[in-house]
């Protein structure tokens, strides 16, 4: 007889997956939760402690622990005189799964009793075992293998090749397992600091993608391990979805669903070429629309509300790449069908990671990420003119939308959405220029609108040439050595001057 041991905690399939190994002629060993569950489903199991003559101890912590198991796991076919003469049979097959450590570390009440008892020691050691000795055992970490292994074993029995994608998958399961408990660990213990000292990050490979940055460019998406199975989109229609496409998919979301009101905006390359406040969706794209309707061609659409049939038949007037809300009514989603190429993407829950990661020569980067808060407690107004209310309002918008602009960035609106976006420019005075230049392409308005900058203005230039545009207040960091020459070239100017000390850099 052929001997398969089953450990799992998830228990999912397993009853099944068993009978197909009893049918192929394997004996099944298990202990605990596990052997309780098989027999209460009519399957005859043998204890583990039978074979270890040792029973459970120290409430379960140790079960498999024991060399007349691993012996069995581990021992390669010119071990076999060797396991005879120590009353030591061949384990063929290892089934397990582990305790569920990260779900439980994700609630926030958790204790560290908790965790720890949620920390897998037998059952790594299985994993690791088997893995190691893939060439002779067949090693099964993941319920969604069960059936194709039965097929296999039933047919001819699993290649090389399939023996050896196992085993990776186990280690790389065991991996992420050690990577989570040293990630809570170093949490508890550097509460005071504002980083982890270690992080574990560990990711595979969900599908390709259409292509990278450009054509020639190969690329792929990933997700780390614990997440794999629930992809945080929706595609309704429309080609497959690029590299750009989702990069520019996450900065839409990131800036719509920082407003409280309805609001639109459109995406070229990470940037804003226009953002929009309104009653509906409607109202919020035509106005984030006309910012910059020429760069808006070929741009991607975000949403934080419901799209509606009315704003389908306006959107679906131009070439869009990709649109991405919250959900869609089906009158719109008819609309879309129009556009056959339309990507067509529904994202309930933007669930964005506390910290930014970025890969470079020297190593990762990773800082907190810039929550694009609104600290009106730390700003100054600076300025002998005072905002009224509106202004104020303008303020707060401009100040907001500045974050997600890539630097040097400058930015000019009213209360209710941008007028002109000037982004990516070497100087400030740059950006300035070119967003006034953005805002009179479009025809719009600026006299009496506000300016906001990233951060400081280094020199006076940007003030008088704000003035020069009828721009009527203007919000940036403060900082600058020359920031007494900047207050007074406002008040010789007559514009609002707020400092909110605190940049936004965007690299």
């Amino acid at each position: 007889m052929k001997r398969a041991l089953i450990s799992v905690y998830d228990k999912r399939g397993i009853v099944e997956f068993a009978k197909g190994l009893v049918k192929n002629k394997y004996d099944i060993v298990s202990s605990g939760g596990t052997a309780k569950h098989l027999k209460d489903n009519g399957l005859e199991v043998r204890e583990v402690s039978s074979i270890t003559g040792i029973k459970e101890m120290l409430g379960g912590r140790v079960k498999t622990l024991h060399p007349f198991i691993f012996g069995g796991i581990l021992a390669r076919k010119e071990d076999e005189n060797e396991l005879q003469k120590l009353g030591i049979y061949f384990f063929d097959i290892v089934v397990c799964n582990l305790y569920p450590f990260e779900e439980v570390v994700k609630y926030p009440d958790v204790t560290m009793a908790d965790a720890i008892e949620n920390i897998d020691i037998g059952g790594v050691a299985l994993l690791r075992a088997g893995a190691k000795n893939f060439e002779r055992v067949i090693l099964v970490s993941d319920v969604a293998d069960y059936n194709w292994i039965i097929k296999r074993i039933e047919k001819d029995g699993l290649s090389y090749e399939e023996r050896l994608s196992l085993a990776k998958k186990a280690f790389v399961y065991t991996t992420r397992y050690d990577s989570a408990i040293s990630d809570f660990l170093s949490q508890k213990e550097n509460f005071e600091e504002k980083l982890p000292s270690s992080i574990g990050i560990t990711i595979t490979k969900v599908h390709d993608l259409r292509y990278g940055e450009n054509p020639h460019q190969n690329a792929g998406l990933y997700r780390e391990l614990n997440s794999l199975n629930i992809l945080p989109f929706e595609k309704y229609q429309g080609k497959e979805l690029s590299f750009n496409n989702l990069v520019d998919m996450e900065s839409a979301l990131s800036i719509v669903n920082s407003f409280d009101e309805p609001t639109a905006v459109v995406i070229k390359h990470t940037n804003p070429c226009g953002i929009g406040k309104g009653k509906d969706t409607k109202e919020a794209y035509e106005r984030a629309l006309s910012t910059d309707p020429m760069s808006a061609f070929g741009g991607i659409i975000g949403f934080n509300r419901t799209v509606t049939e009315e704003t389908a038949t306006i959107i679906t007037k131009g070439f869009k790449e990709v649109i991405v809300a919250p959900s869609f009514e089906k009158e719109a989603l008819e609309i879309f069908k129009k556009k056959k190429n339309l990507r067509v993407v529904k994202i309930e829950n933007l669930i964005e990671s506390n910290f930014d990661y970025r890969k470079i020569f020297a190593g990762w980067l990773i800082q907190e990420r810039d929550m694009h808060k609104i600290n009106v407690k730390e700003w100054e107004y600076v300025s002998n003119r005072k905002p009224t209310e509106k202004e104020i309002n303008a303020l707060h918008f401009a100040w907001k939308v500045v974050g997600f602009v890539k630097s040097n960035a400058i930015v000019i609106t009213d209360d209710k959405r941008t007028l002109g976006i000037g982004a990516g420019q070497m100087s400030r005075i740059d950006a300035a220029e070119l967003a006034v230049k953005k805002a009179k392409q479009a025809g719009l308005e600026i006299k009496g609108a506000v300016l906001s900058s990233d951060a400081f203005f280094p020199f006076r230039d940007s003030i008088d040439f704000a003035a020069q545009e009828g721009i009527t207040a203007v919000i940036e960091p403060g900082g600058s050595k020359r920031d007494q020459e900047v207050i007074d070239a406002a008040n010789e100017k007559d514009i609002i001057l707020v400092f909110t000390h605190r940049r936004h850099f965007r690299h």
